[in-house]
C-alpha cells in the first residue's frame, strides 16, 4: 500500500515547524518568508496571504531593528520575501521603502575591488550566499520599480560571483574567496552554496523568462547539478562526494530551482522527473510535525576552506537554514499540478 504525501501541507508543517522553534529575524527567515509567499500565491489561501502580511508587516513599515546575517539593513525590509509580497498585489505601499532601501543597498555595501559586495569588515571576502541575499530583491523591486539599474546590479553581482567561484571543471560554485588566506578560494562545492545560486538563478529569471544570457547560464548550471544527484534524489554537503552526507537545505534549493524551471519551460520536461524523484528522497528527511533533518549548520569557509572542512561541518535538526528550502520547493511542486506524491511502503 502507498503512502500518499501533500505537497502543500508537507509546505505548511515545516513554515508552522519554523514558526514554532526559530524566530523570523533572521536570513533564514527572510528564505521562509519567502516560501510562505509562494505558498499563498501558488495555493490561493486567503489566510497564508493574509498570514504572510501579517508576518512581514513589521519588516517593511519599519519596525524590524536588526536582522541576522551580513546584509541586515536590507533583511530588515524583508528583503525579497516583502518584494515578491508586492509583486503579487500585497502591500503595494511598501514600494517606496523597499525601492528606498535598495538604493542603500547599491550606495552603502562595502564592494571588492571588481564591485562585489564583500563583507562588512573585509570587503575583498566574498562569497556565494550574498547572491540570494540580494539577487532577487533587486530584480524584483527592480521590475516592479522601472528600475533598470537595480537590475543591472543584479546582473553584475550574479555574474561577477559566478566569474571568480564557478570551477569550470564539474560546472558547480565554489562558496567563497579570500576568508582562508589572500586570494584564497575554497576547495568546496558546498550544497548550500550551490542552492543559495540556484535559488538566484531561478528568481533572476522568474521575472526576466526571456533573456538569453540568463537563460544560457542558468541551464547549464541546472545541467551540471543534475550530474551530481543521488540515486534518491538529493545532493550531498560537498556535492561532488556522495561519502559525504546527504545536506537537505542545498537539496531543497536546488530542488526549487528546477521546478522553476520546469514552469518558464527553459528545462525539457525529463527535469520533472528528476524533481520528483528529489521530492520523494527530500520526504525521508521531513518529518509529520514538519521538522527537518540533514541541514547543514551555519557554514562560512570552515577551517581552511578544504572539502574535508566541509565534509566534517555538522548537520542539524531543525536547523534555521532548514525550512524554507522544504516550504519552497514543495510549494512549486504544487504550482506544478504535482499535488500529492505516493511512495510504496
Amino acid at each position: 500500500m502507498d503512502r500518499i504525501f501533500f505537497t502543500d501541507t508537507i509546505a505548511e508543517n515545516s513554515l508552522k515547524k519554523h514558526l514554532e522553534v526559530e524566530q523570523l529575524n533572521h536570513y533564514g527567515g527572510i528564505l521562509t518568508l519567502h516560501g510562505l509567499v509562494n505558498l499563498a500565491v501558488n495555493t490561493r489561501r486567503d489566510d497564508l496571504l493574509a498570514l504572510s502580511e501579517k508576518l512581514l508587516r513589521p519588516f517593511y513599515s519599519g519596525e524590524i531593528e536588526r536582522v541576522g546575517g551580513a546584509y541586515d539593513r536590507m533583511y530588515r525590509c524583508g528583503g525579497s520575501a516583502s518584494a515578491l509580497l508586492v509583486k503579487n498585489g500585497l502591500a503595494v505601499d511598501a514600494l517606496p521603502f523597499l525601492t528606498a532601501k535598495a538604493e542603500e543597498l547599491i550606495q552603502t555595501h562595502p564592494r571588492n575591488r571588481t564591485g562585489l559586495f564583500g563583507n562588512l569588515k573585509n570587503s575583498e571576502k566574498i562569497w556565494i550566499d550574498s547572491c540570494f541575499s540580494v539577487c532577487p530583491f533587486l530584480t524584483v523591486v527592480g521590475k516592479l520599480a522601472d528600475r533598470q539599474d537595480f537590475i543591472d546590479e543584479a546582473f553584475c553581482q550574479m555574474f561577477g560571483h559566478a566569474s571568480l567561484l564557478m570551477d569550470s571543471d564539474c560546472g558547480l560554485f565554489h562558496q567563497s574567496m579570500n576568508f582562508s588566506g589572500p586570494g584564497e578560494i575554497s576547495q568546496d562545492h558546498w550544497s548550500r552554496g550551490n542552492g543559495w545560486a540556484a535559488l538566484a538563478l531561478a528568481e533572476m529569471l522568474t521575472e526576466l523568462p526571456q533573456n538569453e544570457k540568463l537563460i544560457s547560464f542558468y541551464t547549464g548550471f541546472m545541467d551540471s547539478c543534475r550530474k551530481f544527484q543521488d540515486e534518491h534524489g538529493l545532493w550531498h554537503q560537498e556535492m561532488t562526494r556522495h561519502d559525504a552526507y546527504v545536506e537537505t537545505s542545498g537539496s531543497g534549493l536546488i530542488l526549487y530551482a528546477i521546478g522553476r524551471g520546469v514552469e518558464i519551460g527553459v528545462l525539457p520536461e525529463s527535469y520533472r522527473d528528476i524533481l520528483l524523484k528529489g521530492l520523494r528522497g527530500y520526504l525521508s528527511y521531513i518529518a509529520v510535525d514538519g521538522s527537518v533533518f540533514h541541514s547543514c549548520c551555519g557554514c562560512l569557509c570552515p577551517g581552511e576552506g578544504k572539502v574535508e572542512d566541509y565534509m566534517n561541518r555538522s548537520w542539524i535538526m531543525n536547523d534555521i537554514h532548514s525550512f524554507g528550502p522544504v516550504v519552497l520547493a514543495f510549494s512549486q511542486a504544487y504550482k506544478l499540478g504535482i499535488k500529492k506524491i505516493s511512495i510504496a511502503e
